[in-house]
């Protein structure tokens, strides 16, 4: 069983003076980097279930605390869907990473969209779980208020949750993912929703030549099979849609089945050559 805390962690101080946290396993030549959802961490073991099922022959995990969340600083700058992903490109270039396969879980997937644009030359593959599309999410203040309110106690979180999963998850799961939820200032509970309600890059996404798997469950609520394949899968030429039976938490619901589709995947990229890609863009009103 693999033990994704036993390796190492560090942290880096980015081009504008943010301190980012992120644990490391593994010494392959494939770097994944992972990121988490609304209120999650890196730091915690919300990853840990998926990761159990992946073989780490040839491979090296990295997983971050977003800015804002977890151990990273919590600052109250540069919530842009720009800031973030420089993150990861300066935690990447921390490691040694030249090249990096971004696993973006929820609203991180729109920040892996935004690497797969910004950076090709860096972004080898991408595998978007139960993404947020690069496109504006109707995510309104008053959704905002009342997804704060749910998250503020035990019981909330735990009936908050039930919202969007299918198959239930156990009480010492949804307590960690609680704990990451109250580690994380209400501000960056907020600006992470306005930022994925903000215009934003899909025209893009059709320039960019980069491999992309997009895992979704067939029960999700709010990111549904047919909004993953007309808003995320539809936009990036060639990309996957993987559906499974499971709600919006994947990698809590169907671990074994996620890291399986996550495997093949990185089996396929073993047969490809470095995609090219758009250079140099930059998100509208970043």
């Amino acid at each position: 069983m693999l033990n994704v805390f036993s390796e190492g962690e560090g942290a880096v101080h980015t081009s504008d003076g943010v301190r980012i946290f992120y644990r490391t396993a593994g010494e392959g030549e494939r770097t994944l980097l992972f990121m988490h959802g609304w209120g999650g961490s890196g730091s915690g073991s919300f990853w840990t279930p998926l990761l159990r099922h992946l073989d780490p022959e040839n491979l090296r995990f990295v997983l971050v605390d977003l800015r804002g969340h977890g151990r990273s600083e919590h600052t109250r700058d540069g919530f842009t869907t720009e800031r973030f992903a420089e993150d990861m490109f300066e935690v990447a270039d921390h490691v040694g990473a030249r090249e990096l396969i971004p696993v973006g879980y929820s609203m991180s997937g729109r920040w892996a969209q935004w690497m797969a644009c910004s950076r090709p030359e860096c972004v080898v593959g991408q595998v978007l779980v139960g993404p947020a599309p690069a496109s504006a999410m109707p995510l309104t203040p008053e959704l905002a208020d009342d997804w704060v309110q749910s998250v503020a106690t035990r019981e909330g979180y735990h009936r908050f949750e039930t919202r969007f999963t299918k198959n239930a998850l156990p009480d010492d799961i949804l307590d960690d993912c609680f704990a990451a939820v109250q580690s994380t200032p209400e501000f960056s509970l907020r600006e992470t929703l306005r930022m994925c309600a903000q215009a934003g890059f899909a025209e893009k996404l059709s320039l960019v030549k980069v491999p992309t798997v997009v895992i979704g469950g067939l029960h999700d609520p709010i990111l549904t099979p047919d909004y993953l394949r007309q808003q995320v899968a539809a936009k990036i030429p060639g990309a996957r849609l993987a559906l499974l039976d499971c709600g919006h938490n994947l990698p809590l619901e169907m671990p074994r089945e996620t890291a399986a589709v996550i495997e093949g995947f990185m089996a396929g990229l073993a047969s490809l050559s470095k995609p090219r890609g758009l250079k140099n863009a930059r998100e509208p009103g970043l």
